[in-house]
């Protein structure tokens, strides 16, 4: 005898009276381009942009460590990783070559308000 498909009941009670109105969606915010962040972040540090006009993005501590890391020199972004940590905030790791070595970074990307704004930075030696 072939097995017989048989329909499974819900799990889910049938709703009784009124049914409330869909929960309007969360407000909508541009999603993270990390090259939005490491573009004008490798521009600074090499000198090409004044620190300060990442101050739109970048939070007084975080614009700290870049300015005082700013030399004059070329430096070229190499590969970087992104990972969402939750809806309104991720971690940015890569590498910077410079011309006599490579050096690492990390950040921390928070979303505030309607915005993404660079709440850590840390260049290792």
């Amino acid at each position: 005898m072939p097995p017989q498909l048989r329909t499974l009941s819900s799990t889910k009670p049938a709703p009784t009276g009124p049914t409330a109105p869909p929960a309007p969606p969360p407000p909508t915010c541009a999603p993270l381009d990390a090259r939005h962040f490491l573009f004008p972040l490798v521009e600074a540090l090499s000198g090409r942009r004044p620190p300060r006009q990442l101050s739109a993005t970048f939070a007084p501590r975080a614009l700290t460590t870049v300015t005082a890391a700013a030399t004059p020199t070329q430096a070229r972004l190499g590969r970087y990783r992104l990972c969402h940590v939750s809806p309104d905030a991720a971690e940015l790791a890569g590498t910077l070559h410079m011309p006599t070595k490579v050096r690492a970074f990390a950040a921390r990307v928070e979303r505030q308000g309607s915005r993404w704004h660079c709440t850590e930075f840390h260049l290792l030696p």
